[in-house]
């Protein structure tokens, strides 16, 4: 199987591996599972930044802000990259890029239409030659709403499936020619994006092997993951959870997620982070803006490869105008 190409029927249970890392009993195991299992130390998991005195909540702890009425069930959501941190553990040199897949899965179908899925693809310079350094978190800041043609995330019933991949390679020949990174200049956007919206699995795949294609060795993976499912309403919550309260179900609110290796889970969910919007970065409590930016040595959060991204979600009847 390829770097990009997996099943969407291989599912991550989150909310089931939070239960368990959060039981006293077995933390010390899972987390020397997750630094040493070579297929385990890169799959990410998704957090949700938070108010208050615990500000990184799993997903089995989110309670969800919005409801899912029968009215409007459903969701239409939109993307912004906030950032991407590149750790200073990374193996980063000039000829360093990397290529992106975020695929959105829908759960249900609408109507008679197949379930969809929308599939975001980029690319990202990784050293920034001009400061001949590793390129900035805030140099990835791009919204997905330009690469979808303006047009939502919509998923049935509030839930979704969500999987991401970031592997890293040298000069590729798909940026030559549909970003024409071989021309840039110091003005020139280090993340660029192209999106399919509302594709079949079928069509997911394709693109996924295609991009397998393009690489002469196999590239290294950054970020690879099974998809997560999601519910993003609380009857979508309750749906997923069959009613249980015993039955812990990943669910996410509108704001800021972080995307994270799950062996880097103990140092995000027990440091309290403090986000710097205007950087893309976090920091451990107390730490001041300057100090973050320029990653000083007390930063947990310097040698940890992160992405940060903010979401808008909004109620509707994906029925309404269907015939």
């Amino acid at each position: 199987m390829g770097v990009f190409t997996t099943s969407n029927n291989q599912l991550f249970n989150q909310a089931e591996w939070e239960s368990a890392v959060t039981t006293e009993e077995n933390t010390k195991s899972i987390f020397e599972n997750a630094g040493t299992d070579i297929a385990d130390p890169t799959q990410f998991i998704l957090l949700q930044l938070a108010d208050g005195d615990k500000r990184v909540l799993n997903t089995s702890e989110v309670a969800p802000s919005l409801t899912g009425t029968s009215e409007r069930p459903d969701i239409n959501m939109l993307l912004d990259f906030e950032g991407f941190k590149i750790g200073s553990n990374e193996d980063i040199d000039r000829d360093t890029k990397a290529t992106l897949q975020l695929q959105i899965g829908q759960e249900q179908k609408i109507g008679a239409l197949e379930k969809l899925f929308y599939c975001i693809n980029g690319g990202l310079d990784l050293y920034n030659e001009i400061k001949s350094a590793k390129s900035q978190s805030k140099d990835f800041k791009k919204s997905t709403e330009q690469a979808l043609g303006n047009k939502p995330i919509s998923l049935p019933g509030g839930i979704g499936q969500i999987s991401l991949k970031v592997v890293k390679h040298e000069k590729p020949r798909w940026w030559n020619q549909v970003f024409s990174f071989a021309k840039t200049d110091a003005a020139k956007e280090l993340f660029s994006l192209i999106g399919f919206p509302g594709i079949t699995e079928t069509a997911v795949n394709c693109i996924s092997g295609m991009l397998d294609n393009l690489f002469d060795r196999a590239p290294e993976v950054l970020f690879q993951s099974q998809p997560v499912k999601l519910g993003f309403t609380q009857a979508a919550k309750t749906e997923l959870g069959g009613g249980l309260n015993t039955n812990f179900v990943s669910c996410l609110n509108p704001g800021f997620w972080l995307m994270v290796r799950k062996s880097d889970y103990n140092t995000i969910i027990n440091a309290k982070p403090i986000y710097y919007g205007g950087y893309g970065i976090l920091a451990p409590d107390g730490m001041n803006e300057i100090d973050a930016v320029r990653d000083a040595p007390n930063n947990l959060f310097s040698q940890i490869t992160y992405a940060v991204i903010r979401a808008r979600m909004k109620e509707v009847d994906l029925k309404q105008g269907l015939f």
